[in-house]
């Protein structure tokens, strides 16, 4: 059985679109983690700066996957990347808008 020979010799690439999506989740998941690290260390009395890093990780999210989902219109390429980035992005997306309905 050779599941894990499973060779790609092609001139494909990541797209473009999938590898910004990617990078602005990274960067949406370690905004809102470390507002959540910054609220646990003032016992939830951050304020502003907390607000601020939520709502930029909801713009980082929701230009994330806007990005990630307008990437699978790039041919002949790899949507690795680009499955990765919408998916992790459009997650905290909806989170990071859950979060702040609870707090409406």
């Amino acid at each position: 059985m050779k599941l894990f020979n499973k060779y790609k010799f092609s001139d494909k690439s990541q797209t473009l679109g999938g590898t910004i999506s990617t990078i602005m989740g990274i960067l949406a998941l370690v905004c809102f983690g470390y507002g959540a690290y910054l609220s646990f260390r003032t016992d939830g009395n951050a304020g502003l700066q907390v607000g601020s890093l939520a709502l930029l990780s909801l713009m980082l999210a929701a230009i994330g996957t806007l990005i990630g989902l307008l990437s699978f219109k790039e041919d002949n390429k790899f949507y690795t990347l680009s499955r990765v980035g919408s998916l992790l992005c459009g997650l905290l997306s909806i989170f990071m808008i859950a979060v702040f309905l609870m707090g409406i």
